[in-house]
């Protein structure tokens, strides 16, 4: 039997949707004839392709008409029926891309691309999109090109997965060094606007109802207007609003056939935003709407899930960078406040001892006032080279307080001196706490107040309080015995009084000038000077003072007035002052040998003879031994016949 009368074998069997189509098209129609027709070779092509679960589709003849099985058909999208169909009228929007490539095919080249960009137009806007396929040619029963088989993958998920992390990448290095919220808000929109090759992208936040949303600044492509300041997210349907309330991305490729917004208000909510395609995504924090990222194009865009998610991604980054610099701009204040803090209560140094590593990392201050080059400091010093700073009569007592600290967790106080790089010797006033993590120790941080005025201040105060103690004690002895002895060797009451008066008015003139100086001491000259004011303005060519202006102790200069004030009343009652024509002498001298010594000297000459007293009274007791006293010197009276003279040599503290 000849073999065209032979019965054949069903190639459509198995074939799936696309079989049964081709089975029963009308392909007498079409260039390719009527099926019972075809020869053996497109027979066989079919079959394969049918039975193959890649995507295939195959052209035959040269005027490339359309076959492809059930695999392909999701790469159609909502193109019409391409069966039949030529392949330039199927793909036209490609054919410059593609068209090439198939000629070539019919000229028995393969072809083989991979992630190859082609714009499609499937589901009714033009789509960027990317492939991996190969153009191979099909031999017929002559042995010419019959058709071209093409074997398609489709990797745009891919390749814009790939874009879309180089982008978040590049993005976020970006975004890495902005410090400002508005500097982070302007380069994320920036990017993202030029990355899409869209019109308009915003960043904005969201007020507490969720409803009104406020932008700085928004990127624009220059094709539409800034639209900036508070929106009312409501003016585009409640849908919408709660759709973004629920975190849901507003995605409208067509704002016209939208069925969400297609009423006459809510359309002209984005016409004034000129605006025909929305990717809007919220961002839920802290349980409610806080900001939002939107994503504008002027025409209809179909928006891929690719792209929609690389707008999720850059709000979520855009927040957190936003929120990093925010963070760091409070910091950088909170710092600032801190140092003003720290310079008003006088810190002059703070520390953060690892105590794992035993590495203390400080500051510069820190490192100077216990004897560490600063410059050493960066890296972590040891906490040993810290303790040698302190002081070493304090050293041991500083470790027992610090390791009491680390062992029970509480605060740490400690009062010390460290000897600084200058060799200075300061009081600080150190405190801090250790931080534990699984009961162990981990950190212990710290601050040091430099207390050395104070301290200072304070050694200054107990030496007022005890010399207080000491001069109070010693002026009551004195008054005591000038009121003992005064009565004792007085004639009558009023000479009592008057002898009383005189030396507690000199007791008193010698404070006055003590008071002047704060106690710290006073001149010998100011000394003589008050010391003698009551007798010169009748004598002031009698009474002859010389010497330098020697600074004295305070219980010296006291010792020195009250001996001047007993040899001057002396001497108005029975010496030189006592009569017209004698003088007096204060002359004194400082020597320097292994101490420095006072000489001083009260002479009197041309008044009336001296006789040497029967006993001692209480103003040459006074001198000779009161005033040796406290000075730790020598005091002598000489009675001699021409008139007295009393010397004092003692040292200078």
């Amino acid at each position: 039997m000849h073999d065209r009368f032979k019965p054949q074998p069903d190639f459509f069997a198995d074939g799936g949707i696309m079989g049964e189509r081709i089975r029963n098209y009308d392909w007498s129609s079409t260039p390719v004839g009527p099926i019972e027709t075809w020869p053996y070779s497109l027979r066989t092509a079919v079959s394969m392709m049918l039975h193959s679960k890649f995507p295939i589709y195959m052209l035959w003849g040269q005027e490339l008409t359309s076959f492809y099985n059930d695999a392909y058909l999701p790469v159609l999208g909502s193109k019409p029926e391409a069966l039949g169909r030529s392949f330039r009228d199927v793909w036209a929007e490609a054919w410059n891309t593609v068209g090439p490539i198939a000629e070539k095919a019919l000229l028995g080249q393969a072809s083989y691309f991979e992630d190859l960009p082609i714009t499609v137009e499937r589901n009714g806007f033009p789509e960027q999109t990317w492939w991996t396929f190969s153009y191979s040619p099909i031999h017929d029963e002559a042995g010419e090109i019959g058709g071209i088989v093409c074997v398609v993958h489709e990797t745009t998920e891919k390749v814009q997965g790939e874009q879309r992390l180089d982008f978040l990448v590049r993005l976020s290095d970006r975004l890495r060094g902005l410090n400002e919220p508005i500097e982070v808000i302007t380069a994320a929109q920036e990017m993202l606007g030029e990355h899409l090759g869209t019109s308009r992208v915003g960043y904005g936040e969201v007020e507490e109802t969720a409803r009104y949303f406020t932008t700085e600044r928004n990127w624009t492509d220059g094709t539409v207007a800034h639209q900036t300041g508070t929106h009312d997210l409501a003016a585009f349907g409640p849908e919408i609003l709660q759709a973004l309330r629920r975190a849901e991305p507003l995605v409208v490729h067509d704002v016209s056939a939208d069925p969400r917004i297609n009423s006459p208000e809510h359309l002209a909510a984005f016409a004034a935003l000129e605006f025909s395609a929305v990717i809007t995504v919220s961002l839920i924090k802290r349980g409610r709407m806080m900001a939002a990222l939107y994503v504008h194009n002027r025409a209809p865009r179909l928006w891929s899930d690719s792209e929609v998610k690389l707008v999720k991604d850059v709000a979520e980054r855009t927040w957190d960078a936003v929120e990093r610099a925010r963070t760091e701009a409070a910091l950088r204040k909170s710092e600032e406040r801190l140092q003003l803090a720290i310079e008003a209560s006088g810190v002059v140094g703070t520390w953060d001892w690892d105590v794992p590593s035993n590495l203390i990392y400080a500051d510069e201050r820190f490192a100077t006032l216990f004897g560490i080059d600063p410059k050493t400091i960066a890296p972590g010093v040891p906490l040993n080279d810290f303790t040698n700073g302190i002081h070493p009569e304090d050293r041991e007592r500083v470790q027992d307080q610090i390791r009491e600290a680390l062992e029970t967790g509480g605060h740490y106080a400690a009062e010390y001196r460290t000897i600084g790089t200058d060799g200075q010797v300061q009081w600080v006033s150190a405190q801090g706490r250790c931080y534990y993590v699984a009961g162990q120790p981990v950190r212990f941080p710290g601050i040091v107040v430099d207390i050395t005025d104070q301290k200072r201040a304070e050694e200054h105060r107990e030496l007022l309080i005890h010399e207080l103690n000491h001069r109070v004690k010693n002026t009551l002895a004195t008054v005591q015995s000038i009121a003992s002895q005064t009565l004792r060797n007085a004639r009558s009451m009023e000479g009592a009084r008057s002898a009383m008066e005189a030396r507690l008015f000199a007791l008193s003139r010698a404070h006055d000038v003590l008071t002047r100086e704060n106690w710290e001491g006073a001149g010998l000259l100011e000394i003589v000077r008050e010391a003698m004011a009551p007798y010169r303005h009748e004598r002031e060519r009698r009474i002859h003072v010389e010497g330098p202006d020697v600074r004295l102790s305070p219980r010296m200069a006291l010792a020195i007035a009250m001996a001047l004030q007993e040899l001057a009343t002396n001497a108005v009652k029975y010496g030189a002052l006592s009569n017209e024509v004698g003088e007096v002498r204060v002359a004194w001298s400082v020597k320097d040998a292994l101490e420095t010594r006072l000489r001083l000297t009260w002479s009197e000459i041309n008044g009336p003879a001296v006789e040497i007293p029967r006993h001692r009274g209480f103003g040459t007791r006074l001198i000779e031994r009161s005033l040796a006293q406290d000075l730790q010197g020598q005091a002598t009276i000489d009675f001699a016949r021409t008139g007295i003279v009393c010397t004092v040599d003692a040292p200078i503290a």
